[in-house]
């Protein structure tokens, strides 16, 4: 069942964040708040769907910390920086680290309620692609090694005949094990083995496009 997702509030000016919240709610999202990050951390789930208002400055740990240890799970969180006094370098440094939108604190409610929607997108599609990556681990962890073994030979390209050769099998044996890949990992063509390697992260070395004919 999936969740409704949810605005979460990370600033230590309880004030700010309370008329944040009652904002929020106007705009008909749920919202939590929290005071410091260890109290966020605390509570909070990568599993958890919504988008992160994060406040730059906090106690006994940064804004830019705090989003450093966010990305370090299996999922990145959206994140929009709040912030009281505008500073170039910590906006420039928050969007490298993945943050998609650096706010200033008194924003325009339309500000909040677009940056808001764009998080809840920028969250669904990180979902979605981290659900289709274990979707195609799940695929590939069906393989065996000797099944392994070929497939990496053929995403470099190599025909069955120099497969055979190089691990001292039959021809008839790679052909065997090319078979029983494509039927657990569902796929029809090569193209379509190389777009499912790509996802599960596995490298490709590339090939003159005659070697891929098996």
């Amino acid at each position: 069942m999936s969740k409704v997702p949810v605005v979460f509030i990370v600033d230590d000016d309880l004030a700010f964040a309370e008329s944040l919240c009652t904002v929020v709610a106007t705009m008909g999202f749920e919202s939590q708040s929290f005071d410091s990050p260890i109290e966020f951390l605390s509570h909070f789930s990568c599993g958890n769907p919504g988008v992160i208002l994060l406040a730059e400055r906090l106690p006994k740990m940064s804004g830019l910390s705090l989003l450093d240890r966010l990305n370090s799970g299996p999922v990145r969180p959206a994140v929009i920086f709040l912030t009281g006094t505008p500073d170039i370098q910590v906006a420039l440094q928050a969007m490298r680290q993945g943050a998609i939108d650096y706010l200033q604190k008194g924003c325009s409610e339309a500000e909040l309620y677009e940056a808001i929607q764009r998080g809840f997108a920028h969250d669904a599609a990180n979902r979605a692609a981290y659900a289709q990556r274990q979707e195609t681990a799940q695929r590939f962890a069906k393989l065996n090694q000797p099944e392994k073994e070929v497939l990496e030979h053929v995403l470099k390209g190599m025909v069955n005949k120099q497969i055979a050769t190089l691990m001292g099998i039959s021809r008839r044996t790679v052909e065997d094990r090319r078979a029983r890949i494509v039927r657990k990992l569902g796929v029809e063509s090569f193209a379509q083995l190389v777009a499912l390697a790509t996802v599960a992260g596995i490298q490709r070395e590339s090939a003159p496009a005659a070697m891929k004919a098996s």
